[in-house]
């Protein structure tokens, strides 16, 4: 099976493709008799993409592998690892149509969305090997401020650990891919069963790098298997992007490995708070498009919009219509819908459960969110939209992390009122304020999540925002080239002429 198979299936959706194997070692590795996983659909029908077969060994293996290839890769120079980059990059272009191809198929990324994703993989590429002689002074810059004449250097942290996610499984590996090969840190790649086609997809642009063996390695799981390969105290450094509750028994059972850095996302709560300045059409483009992208599955996808109590009326009369004529169909047809579906069954139903919460609860539902189109087998929900009076993060809805094309309005008085509702979560990645930018700029202050839109939605241009989320939705920390950070740890090295001369007056006898 090579990459242009894979294209000839997904184009002629004679499915499943078949299963290569695990990339490890710089080989292809099976284990017939392990676990079938099950998970690569096509949300659209329902078709399995692809079987794969994992089991506990394939994971120890990659991560002996990966382990082992440890030495060779950080002692070579970081032009020699960013060729290597260069060459994915490279690679990757060459099999653009592969890679949106399966981003509609396995994602359920409608067209537009995942040529979106593409550009934005590529131009975080870009960006990095365009500034390679300013990469590792972007990261030891802050050390500096420590003053003195010291030097800075940074260490890699070892071998580290990423699960690929179904919402975003090519940005998650070229982000990944970026540091690690910066760094100098081997990875082990775990795509989720829902990614299970990228990942093999990602083995194949891998095979062809030339990398020391062992130096990125693609071992097929699932959640539970990836919580099991963190028991092995190797892994330095854990990227996982899911549920909270993953995300809280990740940190729970492993937070005696004292040693190991952690970049755990779960799903935000995220806000647009529209300024009575704003154009009523620009403020419902953006604010949907946060909520329909990726069908709301994706960590900064809009839950809640807050709008002035004198626009509410036109605000709802305008976004209605706009729902209702939302093109919502397959993504592996030659249509150009603006959403495609939810990625399993299991979500429809857990949506169709918040529209049962939402109807108790809200004020008014201009849109009532329902299962879409039944008979296409495929996974498809319209959007909902609700509208509350009043504010109230106690419940058990309005508090809730969704993933879902749902939404709820909410009218206030004084933008400062709407400010300090939005920021009540812990679970926020991105704020997006709309209106006149003279006006807007004075309320970056009050805003405490750690990503602020300006006139642009919740979702971004780009698939991840420059920080990750709020308190335990992520910490704070560094995305995208950021995460070099954590794959690695300043080593401050100091000689000193005065401070030597201090020495030398110490008033010992020999």
């Amino acid at each position: 099976m090579t990459l242009d198979t894979i294209q000839q299936v997904l184009e002629s959706k004679q499915y499943p493709a078949d299963f290569k194997g695990h990339w490890i070692g710089g080989e292809w590795v099976n284990d017939r008799r392990g676990q079938d996983l099950s998970g690569s659909l096509n949300p659209s029908n329902g078709q399995r993409l692809v079987h794969v077969n994992t089991s506990k060994f394939l994971v120890e293996q990659a991560i002996d592998a990966a382990h082992q290839s440890f030495s060779e890769l950080s002692s070579l120079s970081l032009d020699q690892r960013l060729e290597f980059l260069e060459k994915f990059r490279q690679v990757t272009v060459d099999y653009r149509d592969l890679l949106v191809l399966a981003l509609r198929h396995e994602a359920g990324k409608p067209l537009w969305e995942a040529e979106q994703d593409f550009n934005s993989a590529i131009r975080q590429l870009n960006q990095v090997l365009e500034k390679r002689d300013q990469l590792i002074e972007s990261i030891v810059t802050p050390y500096r401020l420590q003053g003195g004449d010291a030097k800075f250097a940074l260490q890699p942290l070892g071998v580290c650990a990423v699960f690929q996610t179904f919402s975003t499984p090519l940005n998650t590996v070229v982000q990944s891919l970026i540091a690690g090969l910066v760094a100098g840190c081997p990875l082990v790649i775990m795509p989720s069963s829902h990614a299970a086609l990228n990942g093999l997809i990602l083995s194949h642009l891998l095979s062809n790098l030339e990398l020391p063996n062992g130096a990125v390695n693609v071992v097929f799981g699932n959640y539970q298997y990836f919580s099991k390969a963190l028991q092995d105290r190797r892994i330095k450094g854990v990227i996982y992007s899911g549920s909270r509750e993953h995300c809280d028994t990740i940190r729970g059972d492993y937070s005696h490995v004292l040693d190991r850095e952690l970049m755990l996302q779960s799903g935000g709560k995220n806000s647009v708070i529209i300024h009575s300045s704003a154009s009523m059409d620009d403020a419902i483009r953006l604010s949907l498009l946060g909520v329909v992208k990726s069908a709301g599955q994706l960590n900064t996808s809009t839950s809640r919009i807050f709008v002035h109590k004198d626009q509410l009326e036109a605000f709802g009369e305008k976004v209605v219509p706009v729902i209702h004529n939302l093109r919502i169909g397959p993504t592996d047809s030659e249509d150009k819908p603006l959403m495609g579906p939810l990625y399993s069954q299991k979500a429809v139903d857990k949506f169709l459960r918040f529209q049962t919460m939402a109807k108790r609860e809200a004020e008014e539902t201009l849109v009532w969110g329902k299962a879409y189109d039944p008979s296409s087998q495929g996974f498809f929900v319209s959007p909902g939209v609700h509208v509350f009076n009043e504010f109230d993060d106690s419940s058990s809805y309005q508090s809730n992390v969704f993933m879902c094309p749902d939404v709820v309005i909410y009218p206030y008085e004084e933008m400062e009122e709407a400010i300090s509702w939005a920021n009540t979560t812990n679970a926020s990645h991105v704020t997006s304020l709309v209106g006149d930018k003279n006006q807007l700029e004075a309320y970056l202050p009050l805003v405490k999540a750690p990503n602020v839109m300006i006139n642009l939605p919740t979702v971004g241009a780009n698939v991840q925002p420059l920080m990750t989320g709020r308190e335990l939705c992520g910490g704070h920390r560094y995305n995208g080239f950021g995460l070099v950070a954590l794959m690695t740890y300043p080593q401050a090295s100091q000689s000193n002429a005065e401070l030597e001369a201090i020495v030398a007056e110490w008033p010992w006898e020999p």
